[in-house]
């Protein structure tokens, strides 16, 4: 049986590959997506050799195959290197000699290695980002990339709440009713199994709603766009994540003062600051003692623990605060810092978790070299993203891109400051693809207005002395 299974997934593998080599390199960064998110190693896998073989891992080796040949027939559209592109390099590259500097090797069994955290967390992902910044874009494709998603959405939505409203029968595939497989049975979490990849990525369908809303063409579509919103809607809320709230907020915030008019920015900004201001006098304990898959109790201790992940993270940055202890070594380089009895804080209680905050993961675990050179990739990011909102020169489906994504970017940035997201490529594949694009489109005009400014005080200087 395995073996007739293996067939007909490389068959499948084949003809995929085929399918990708005649549509768009796009297309299939977004089908390895989907496939990573469903056809995952919880759905079905075989050995055929040291490693386990998925379906995702396959979609992803057609991709890059697919990619391949079309850059070996110049299909695709290669671009120079531009200094993003350099920063994220060299975080990558801090991220590899620090892991290789640490004792690696020496993970137990039973922990994620660092180095899968390495190529699942970071190295996947930035294939995706290579081949999306690498790819020929044009406005049907970022159309269909956006529709896509609203479909993807309204499967996770409808998904979602099915699980809490327990209709088992209706949810697939089967693997998410099982409470032993992933994290946060009892939450809306989709075919990813935990809540908060679950809620990261229907935010980012309900963003690409919103391009599509605020583009199309007739009444009729609009309607129909619209009447998506409360069901995407009802599935964050069942996702029962705060931070998956918060960012959602954020990321409509954001997308709201880009996109609107001015005076409908200054509306959508005061509205913020008040339901902001509401909940936080009315209903922060309600939103703290929030009762999930577990007791009130159990979620109120849930947020007690990041006091005490943000203090030892402390300690740890105070003793090595250029380099930190190794890529993938918080774990177990933690445990000799939760005696300390300074604090009135119950350190013990981290001892069984990984960090709660990417942020100060790594700042623990590469110091303030790795740590300055993520921020200072979002930040770049968010620059070209807003750069290409504000490129006149470009289409108006290019530029949509560029809300899109600082939407997507305003909500990854609020998980991560709740959350160790690199675990698994999931959300991080989510991001490069879309910051993978936009830097895809913005990198001729950087170089080129960087060329310019090199160029014009030799070109004036010139001006007047023949003038002169």
């Amino acid at each position: 049986m395995d073996f007739l299974l293996g067939i007909a997934v490389v068959a499948a593998s084949v003809w995929g590959t085929l399918l990708i080599l005649r549509g768009s390199l796009i297309g299939g960064c977004l089908a390895f997506l989907f496939c990573l998110c469903c056809c995952g190693h919880d759905l079905i896998n075989f050995h055929i050799g040291p490693a386990p073989l998925t379906i995702d891992r396959l979609a992803l080796l057609a991709v890059v195959s697919a990619y391949a040949v079309k850059r070996r027939f110049g299909l695709a559209d290669p671009k120079p290197f531009a200094p993003l592109d350099w920063l994220l390099a060299s975080f990558i590259g801090v991220l590899t000699l620090s892991m290789l500097a640490h004792g690696w090797q020496a993970a137990r069994p039973t922990e994620v290695t660092p180095l899968w955290r390495l190529l699942g967390g970071y190295l996947i992902p930035l294939v995706v980002y290579w081949i999306a910044r690498q790819s020929p874009v044009s406005d049907s494709q970022v159309r269909t990339l956006q529709k896509a998603f609203v479909a993807f959405g309204v499967y996770l939505a409808i998904t979602g709440l099915c699980e809490v409203a327990g209709l088992w029968q209706f949810v697939y595939p089967t693997y998410i009713r099982d409470p032993g497989v992933g994290l946060h049975f009892g939450r809306a979490r989709g075919p990813m199994v935990h809540s908060v990849t679950y809620g990261m990525y229907l935010a980012s369908a309900l963003l690409a709603l919103w391009e599509l809303l605020r583009n199309a063409p007739t009444r009729r579509s609009k309607l129909a766009y619209a009447s998506l919103a409360p069901l995407f809607a009802a599935g964050l809320y069942v996702s029962y994540t705060r931070s998956v709230w918060l960012g959602t907020g954020l990321a409509l915030l954001i997308v709201a003062v880009t996109t609107f008019p001015v005076a409908w920015r200054r509306l959508a900004i005061a509205g913020a600051v008040a339901g902001a201001l509401f909940v936080g006098a009315f209903k922060l304990d309600a939103i703290v003692g929030l009762q999930r898959e577990g007791s009130v109790a159990n979620t109120r201790q849930s947020v007690d623990m990041r006091g005490s992940f943000a203090y030892v993270s402390w300690l740890m940055f105070q003793d090595r605060p250029w380099f930190g202890f190794g890529f993938g070594q918080f774990p177990t380089a933690k445990l000799d810092y939760l005696s300390d009895r300074s604090s009135d804080l119950p350190l013990e209680q981290i001892r069984g978790y990984v960090h709660h905050n990417t942020y100060l993961s790594l700042l623990t675990e590469t110091g303030l070299i790795g740590l300055g050179l993520f921020i200072a990739i979002l930040i770049a990011w968010s620059r070209r993203a807003w750069r290409l909102w504000n490129d006149a020169a470009q289409s108006e489906a290019l530029r949509s891109l560029g809300p899109l994504t600082l939407g997507v970017l305003a909500a990854y940035a609020c998980q991560l400051m709740f959350h160790e997201l690199s675990y698994t490529p999931l959300d991080h594949a989510l991001v490069f693809l879309f910051t993978g694009l936009t830097a895809g489109l913005t990198t001729h005009a950087v170089i080129a207005n960087r060329a310019y400014s090199a160029v014009r005080p030799w070109f004036f200087l010139s001006r007047r002395a023949a003038n002169h």
